[in-house]
């Protein structure tokens, strides 16, 4: 498979709400960075996706734009949901939201995937103003406390 398609079948398992099968996609040293200020591991990114997903069962990214060059494939996500769990995202500061019943639409951020072999080894987001945690809180009529350890 070649990166972009790589990219495409873990975002559809993410998007079908399968963790097992998008963690199939990762690497064993895979990180995730960007929204916070220290990358995340493989399970530490899949713990949390398990609670984006528990939260907004109808979570999607709207990937556009999408580009590989070396290995590095470059997309934007529009990430749309609407929060009808509790939001429980093991992460510092990130506080329990109970569900809101309503909906995100989080600006265009873009997202860079680095495939190794047939495994995506790294996630970088660029976060952009009103995006991030940050942005999805708002969105949902909540703030964080400040400083944050999350970015957005």
């Amino acid at each position: 498979m070649k990166p972009v398609e790589i990219v495409m079948e873990f975002v559809a398992a993410v998007e079908a709400g399968d963790v097992d099968r998008a963690g199939s996609y990762l690497s064993d040293d895979f990180m995730f960075s960007g929204l916070m200020p220290t990358p995340m591991s493989r399970e530490q990114y899949l713990d949390m996706l398990r609670g984006l997903l528990a939260a907004f069962p109808d979570w999607r990214l709207h990937l556009s734009d999408v580009q590989e060059e070396a290995g590095v494939v470059r997309a934007t996500a529009h990430i749309t949901g609407t929060q009808t769990g509790d939001l429980v995202v093991p992460i510092p500061d990130l506080p329990v939201l109970p569900a809101t019943g309503r909906s995100i639409a989080l600006p265009g951020e873009t997202q860079l995937y680095s495939v190794r072999g047939s495994k995506i080894s790294a996630i970088h987001i660029l976060v952009v103003p009103g995006g991030g945690f940050h942005g999805m809180y708002r969105q949902l009529g909540a703030r964080l406390p400040l400083p944050s350890s999350i970015e957005g």
